[in-house]
């Protein structure tokens, strides 16, 4: 009795040890983001979309240089990485008079290295972006100068991607407050 007894405990401890194993091989879904991963119409580096200026301090520190940006249907309080590990990343906070909003905006140019799960990011070509995403829902052209712009609609977020001679040169997510009147805008 001693003997089925053990072995049932032992054949149940092997389960839960095989099934707490199989857990921990899992890989870490980027979903929510973190260092390095862009998750488009959600995170860069773990700023999402609506976080307040005190979070994105205590992830990325104090900014480089700090500015305004005015568009003409909203304004924003910016802050810019020049160097260090988030350089040439910005990160666009809505305007509220005397007082930042939420996170509305967040873009990158180079020497940004981020990436999506899928490796896209500055440096990619036009044709591994629409391998991954498909074809774009707006874009714009410019064949004189070399530059093409293509504006998706993800998770219900613009993410908007510019390329030079087909290279991606910068990109950007947003807006967290939708922005219909923007002509450009995909999620209408």
């Amino acid at each position: 009795m001693k003997s089925n007894l053990f072995r049932s405990v032992l054949a149940i401890s092997i389960l839960i040890i095989g099934v707490l194993l199989a857990k921990c091989k899992q890989p870490i879904q980027p979903d929510d983001g973190g260092v390095g991963i862009i998750v488009p119409g959600k995170s860069v580096e773990g700023i999402k979309l609506g976080d307040l200026k005190e979070a994105v301090v205590a992830k990325l520190g104090r900014p480089t240089s700090v500015g305004w940006a005015d568009g003409i249907y909203r304004s924003w309080r910016t802050f810019s990485y020049l160097d260090g590990p988030y350089a040439g990343l910005r990160i666009d906070f809505i305007d509220s008079g005397a007082t930042y909003g939420p996170v509305d905006e967040i873009g990158a140019v180079a020497p940004y290295s981020g990436k999506t799960k899928e490796g896209i990011g500055i440096g990619s070509t036009l044709g591994m972006v629409h391998g991954v995403y498909g074809l774009p829902d707006t874009s714009l052209y410019n064949p004189a100068q070399h530059w093409a712009a293509d504006f998706y609609c993800i998770n219900q977020k613009k993410f908007e991607i510019h390329y030079e001679d087909s290279v991606v040169t910068t990109f950007s997510i947003g807006y967290f407050i939708p922005m219909p009147e923007d002509p450009l805008y995909p999620c209408k």
